[in-house]
């Protein structure tokens, strides 16, 4: 019979695994938060589009919403949940045709009547829980939604 007999641990042996763990644990914990912070970036990204699309459906349930543009860019700002540091900009332009060039409304067109458009933007800052060096400090996330409106 064959019996393997343990050796003992040297006594300089002793922590090595407390030590181990002390490294690994910290490089861990610097992607887990590297991985919070770029899944946060895609969810704020998604809520300036979602407030740029709401401020165009508002612009686009009447002229009188449309010709409001305060209260287009309230609308976008509204559906941020008030989030600090977010803007809104919105704008009027008026094209002759689909694809057309941009005009100042009312535009003139000779082939009849203009289509009326309107643009938001929405820009909210992203500051990251840890700041990396070559990361910019705030990152602007900006997103941008037009729709005819008449």
């Amino acid at each position: 019979m064959n019996r393997t007999v343990c050796r003992p641990r040297r006594k300089n042996q002793r922590g090595n695994a407390l030590i181990e763990f002390a490294l690994c644990s910290t490089v861990l914990l610097m992607f887990l938060c590297g991985i919070t912070g770029f899944s946060r970036i895609f969810n704020i990204e998604s809520m300036a589009q979602g407030a740029a699309e709401a401020g165009v459906l508002y612009a686009a349930l009447s002229p009188a919403n449309y010709n409001n543009l305060t209260g287009v860019q309230n609308a976008a700002l509204a559906d941020t949940g008030n989030y600090p540091g977010a803007t809104a900009t919105a704008s009027l332009f008026c094209t002759c045709s689909v694809g057309g060039a941009q005009s100042t409304c009312p535009a003139s067109c000779s082939t009849g009547s203009s289509m009326t458009y309107v643009k938001v933007s929405v820009t909210i800052p992203y500051s990251p829980v840890i700041v990396y060096p070559w990361v910019p400090d705030p990152i602007n996330c900006t997103q941008v939604a037009i729709g005819q409106v008449q």
